[in-house]
């Protein structure tokens, strides 16, 4: 009864922080609406096999996540709701992972804390509800890493679930899904002298075998298929990401420690503080040590980086963090250090802490006018509600530590940190206008839904989503490059000029034209464009068609 009792929590808490808000907002630019749309597209085309991003071969990620959100939309039809649904289900998956890896390696307190911590964990609570491979991968990998830990200790099956984990992985986002896993184990043994037998042990061959069984087949018939993809896909996307400096997302070698710093608050500010107080030995301790580790070198030895590409290394960091503040809230009974429960160091002052943080939020809230970026002001309402939430949980929780009521105090936190999570909802809600161009196709939808649209210049991802129909793409062709090297009607919808794009909007016909373009771009091309109407206004975007093609009406302008 006490493990459903635990779970049934979990599970509350992590619904209550992952679903909440998940429909509520427009997909986001560029990677929600692209992931999104590929999966419309194989839903529509009950093409499975190569996935195609505004009908044509998108081959930069594997499909699982394409196949699992087209399942989504298949139950509960397309939204973003049902977009958004197997990443927040994958998160929740972590979440429990991370519980019964804990409960097994440590104890019932460790687990219930480890999972309540990753569940309350900014960067992750974020990317639960953003439609992109990470978190899916996080979820895997999480699975596969804490498995192999669990087989070297117990032996029995564990690591034919890791060996599927690690298959479903790399069937997520490439051969990284299964060298996170099995590099942490390799160089965790070579710490520990354990070595060798470890290919018998964890019946590594067979086991392998069943990974590449998952997961080859997939890349075996594109790359038969797909003429360039093994160039493209395995050198492009992996070798020469990683490699070279210049291909994409360049940043600092220490760019993820930082990130790490302010994506687990409040829980990072704790961890200077925690103590370890004479533990008794357990080597799933430093099993997590070497599993967040190799992620951050990992990541940070890459040359290509962004935040949610570090997401692998946060459950096993939340799994240290617990066993930090176990260790102060619980010190064993024969230690030395046991005579003052609890530790003052950190128990005590988490309140106060927590308290810092929120006015800290609420002074930024003040001060949003005179930030740079437009977020703050944007997201100062939902600023305010997180700030307020924290002080009062402050309150609260030191309260609880001072009548040395220790999971009292620590069941504060979580509280309070789902609460300013969920307020943190409406931010998401409040910056969608800048982040997202849904409403506006939402409104060329509405307004000229037989319309043939353009995107001129920058490929808009919500306009082939929103419209349900493939859109014409004027000047650098991007992320579809490849596809449209492949596509034999590539000259109809990819046009390499102004002169090609006036043409077709010139073009007599009962087939309305929709351009959407930069405010700028308009300014200039006025007068060659002749009479239209602005259909549309979003940030810099503008939606126009030809007069005589659709009644005069009012711009719908979108703030």
């Amino acid at each position: 009864m006490p493990i459903a009792y635990d779970v049934g929590a979990i599970v509350a808490l992590s619904l209550a922080v992952c679903l909440f808000h998940l429909g509520s907002f427009g997909l986001w630019e560029p990677d929600e609406a692209r992931y999104a749309e590929i999966a419309r597209e194989m839903l529509q085309s009950g093409n499975r096999l190569v996935p195609h991003l505004n009908y044509v071969a998108y081959i930069e990620k594997p499909p699982l996540l394409y196949w699992l959100t087209t399942l989504s939309f298949w139950i509960f039809g397309v939204s973003e709701f049902a977009a958004r649904l197997p990443v927040a289900l994958s998160a929740i998956a972590g979440i429990l992972a991370t519980y019964f890896f804990a409960l097994r390696a440590f104890g019932r307190r460790h687990a219930i804390l480890a999972a309540a911590i990753l569940a309350t964990i900014p960067l992750y609570a974020l990317m639960a509800q953003v439609l992109t491979t990470d978190m899916m991968l996080t979820a895997l990998v999480t699975i596969a890493t804490f498995s192999l830990y669990l087989h070297w200790d117990e032996g029995g099956r564990w690591c034919w679930i890791a060996y599927v984990a690690m298959g479903l992985a790399v069937m997520t986002k490439g051969p990284v899904g299964a060298a996170i896993p099995i590099l942490s184990m390799l160089l965790w043994l070579a710490f520990n002298r354990e070595l060798g037998g470890a290919i018998a042990k964890f019946r590594a061959i067979p086991g392998l075998l069943l990974t590449i069984l998952i997961a080859a087949p997939w890349f075996v018939a594109m790359t038969i298929r797909e003429p360039g993809f093994f160039d493209f896909y395995f050198v492009g996307e992996h070798l020469r990401r990683v490699f070279q400096t210049n291909y994409s997302h360049s940043e600092a070698f220490y760019f993820y420690l930082p990130v790490l710093a302010v994506g687990l608050l409040p829980w990072s500010l704790l961890v200077p503080f925690l103590t370890w107080r004479d533990p008794p030995r357990n080597p799933a301790r430093s099993f997590c040590m070497f599993a967040a580790g190799v992620t951050v070198v990992a990541f940070s030895c890459a040359s290509a980086k962004l935040i949610p590409y570090i997401l692998p290394s946060v459950p096993p960091l939340a799994v240290l963090i617990a066993d930090g503040l176990v260790s102060c809230a619980w010190p064993r009974a024969d230690s030395r250090a046991a005579i003052a429960p609890p530790d003052s160091r950190i128990l005590i002052e988490s309140g106060p802490m927590l308290a810092l943080l929120g006015a800290g939020v609420i002074v930024a809230a003040i001060a949003a006018p005179q930030f740079r970026t437009p977020y703050v002001m944007a997201a100062r309402p939902a600023m305010y509600a997180i700030g307020a939430i924290l002080v009062a949980g402050g309150a609260v929780t030191a309260s609880m530590f001072v009548a040395r009521r220790n999971p009292a105090g620590l069941g504060a936190i979580v509280v309070t940190l789902a609460f300013a999570l969920i307020a943190g909802g409406w931010a998401r809600l409040e910056t969608e206008p800048m982040r997202s161009y849904a409403v506006l196709s939402r409104v060329i939808a509405e307004q000229a839904p037989d319309a043939a649209i353009i995107c001129y210049r920058r490929y808009v991802q919500s306009l082939p989503f929103y419209n349900r129909r493939r859109v014409v793409l004027v000047g650098g062709r991007t992320e579809l490059d490849f596809g449209s090297r492949l596509d034999p009607d590539a000259r109809e919808w990819f046009l390499n000029s102004d002169e090609q794009m006036f043409r077709r909007w010139d073009q007599p016909g009962r087939v309305a034209v929709v351009i959407v373009l930069d405010a700028s771009d308009l300014a200039r091309m006025t007068e060659r464009l002749g009479d239209f109407d602005v259909i549309a206004i979003e940030g810099k975007k503008r939606a126009i068609i030809r007069r005589e093609r659709i009644s005069r009406r009012e711009p719908i302008t979108l703030n």
